[in-house]
């Protein structure tokens, strides 16, 4: 297959000589692509040998046109040249994860400060993903582009996607997929498709939103990509110092919507305290009552996640309808009372106080993001609505 279409694109460049002398081209990404795999170095299980045999017969304008091409329908080609397409989308997102390795300094995977001690690092990585998406869209879309014209198919298209990566989500990605976060982004970014071989085709790239690239994988990872970029947003500035301690203005209005999550039990400020060995901060409120008490939603909302992590332990997160989102941790066990996606109401119960996760005692702590998707003090919101008991600061 490589022979062939290697064979392939020397008789395209025959076939069309250029009347000026051209310079030497550089060596393309194909290259590199199957150097990595004849030296058994390919870290994609093997599949680079496909990836480059494609990247080939892109290059020869030959995507989806194999030796059977004359006897596809027109929709099977269609279906055949966005199948090329989407895996050159993932062969062309290819970072130098070496080079990327290098420039981390003093890193841990699992441990949150490491990534704000390499904002550069990820903010190149970010300008180089970015970088990516724009170029690998555009190869797509002349790869489809060319096949359609050949078969006297109608396109149509919309602009490429705007996918901006910042150096937080990059570290928030990386944080769960590691070097398989491009694999991720690419299969998020595939291109669409509306119509077909007879009315046309209308090409369109979804914009993802950072919980659709996060959940490529499982559920887990989702969850803990959330919380991760949710932690970089709110401690974190843009060149990686430590944000200030700021309270948080809840609207008056708001503040007359929300109740006591666990009936007497004393709120207490432990916002920014150190935890994990000084190497990430408390993000929530802490209140203690007995095991198994039962824990009341805040507020109406609906349910966004439920599960078991290592940090939370079992949790409930429920998103209410002005946007807020509250963070339910170290519930007794996975809940029974509510379910994804349930929606549900203030004061309803939706799990019992529990020590699980990390945890040394029984009680509920208590996150809340806001709209803008950053960790506020949730005792600063029980004080501005005169909820208790708290315990002074």
């Amino acid at each position: 297959m490589l022979l062939a279409a290697s064979t392939a694109s020397v008789r395209v460049s025959l076939a069309a000589p250029s009347p000026v002398p051209e310079a030497t081209p550089e060596p393309s990404l194909t290259v590199s692509i199957l150097s990595e795999a004849c030296a058994g170095e390919d870290a994609r299980g093997g599949d680079s040998a496909a990836y480059a045999a494609e990247m080939l017969r892109w290059e020869a304008g030959l995507v989806s046109r194999t030796s059977q091409s004359g006897r596809m329908t027109k929709n099977q080609l269609i279906e055949s040249t966005f199948e090329a397409a989407s895996r050159l989308m993932k062969t062309s997102l290819r970072p130098d994860w070496p080079a990327m390795q290098v420039a981390l300094k003093a890193f841990e995977p699992g441990v949150y400060d490491s990534y704000a001690q390499n904002v550069p690092a990820f903010s190149a990585l970010a300008d180089a993903l970015n970088t990516s998406v724009q170029l690998s869209s555009a190869a797509c879309v002349r790869s489809i582009s060319r096949d359609c014209r050949d078969a006297k198919i109608a396109l149509s298209a919309e602009g490429q996607p705007h996918t901006l990566l910042t150096w937080r989500e990059c570290a928030a990605l990386y944080y769960i997929y590691g070097e398989n976060m491009t694999d991720a982004i690419a299969a998020s970014l595939s291109v669409e498709r509306a119509g077909n071989a007879y009315t046309g085709i209308t090409l369109h790239w979804p914009s993802p939103s950072f919980e659709e690239l996060a959940g490529q994988d499982t559920h887990d990872q989702l969850v803990e990509g959330i919380l991760a970029l949710t932690y970089f947003n709110t401690v974190y500035q843009d060149d990686g110092s430590m944000a200030p301690i700021e309270v948080y203005p809840f609207p008056q209005a708001y503040l007359s919507t929300i109740i006591h999550p666990v009936k007497g039990g004393l709120i207490k400020n432990g916002w920014y305290d150190p935890r994990s060995r000084r190497t990430r901060l408390h993000m929530g409120t802490d209140i203690k009552r007995p095991a198994k008490t039962p824990i009341l939603s805040v507020t109406d909302g609906v349910v966004q996640y439920i599960g078991y992590l290592p940090i939370p332990g079992y949790y409930v997160i429920i998103e209410d309808p002005y946007g807020f989102v509250y963070h339910y941790y170290h519930l007794f066990e996975m809940t029974t009372f509510v379910e994804e996606g349930d929606k549900v109401r203030q004061g309803q119960q939706i799990g019992l106080v529990g020590s699980t996760g990390n945890s040394a005692a029984y009680h509920l702590h208590l996150g809340l993001v806001t709209p803008e998707g950053k960790y506020v003090n949730a005792y600063d919101l029980f004080v501005q609505a005169g909820i208790g008991p708290i315990l002074p600061d």
